[in-house]
């Protein structure tokens, strides 16, 4: 994973286990891990703008990955959360496994390009999505992210 990606991916901001069902509230369950986050600077708008834009069209990208984002000024700087859910979430037609929930500044937009795109191209694998379903840890989770 570039150092970006890698950088932005904590152990703190990765929930392993999703309780919700429906997607809205996968998003904000998968949100919540950043709230207290220094680089958040309005959750709520933050929540807000998440589910706005999967609602203007879905943020399902293939593979059983969702990538829920918003380009806000409730950000300070680019902050990525991941979460698995075993069972999967719809996603319109889709299930979903893996969220990625980013908030990038509005002025930022590249650095969301890069960052995504790495996840993007890294969760193609079949071995890499199978190694996250594996990941008994957080930081397991982001070693299987690891090139």
């Amino acid at each position: 994973m570039s150092s970006t990606a890698a950088q932005l991916l904590q152990p703190t901001r990765i929930l392993l286990d999703i309780a919700a069902k429906d997607k809205n509230d996968a998003i904000l369950e998968v949100a919540a891990i950043i709230r207290a986050d220094p680089d958040v600077l309005d959750y709520g708008r933050l929540c807000t703008e998440l589910i706005a834009r999967d609602e203007l069209r879905s943020t399902a990208a293939g593979y059983g990955v969702a990538f829920p984002h918003a380009r806000t000024d409730a950000v300070r700087e680019i902050i990525i959360a991941a979460g698995r859910s075993q069972a999967g979430i719809r996603f319109g037609d889709e299930l979903v496994h893996f969220i990625f929930v980013i908030g990038t500044p509005r002025e930022k937009a590249g650095d969301y390009l890069v960052a995504v795109g790495t996840l993007a191209r890294l969760l193609r694998s079949g071995n890499n999505r199978a190694a996250l379903t594996q990941a008994a840890t957080p930081g397991d989770f982001i070693r299987a992210l690891a090139p």
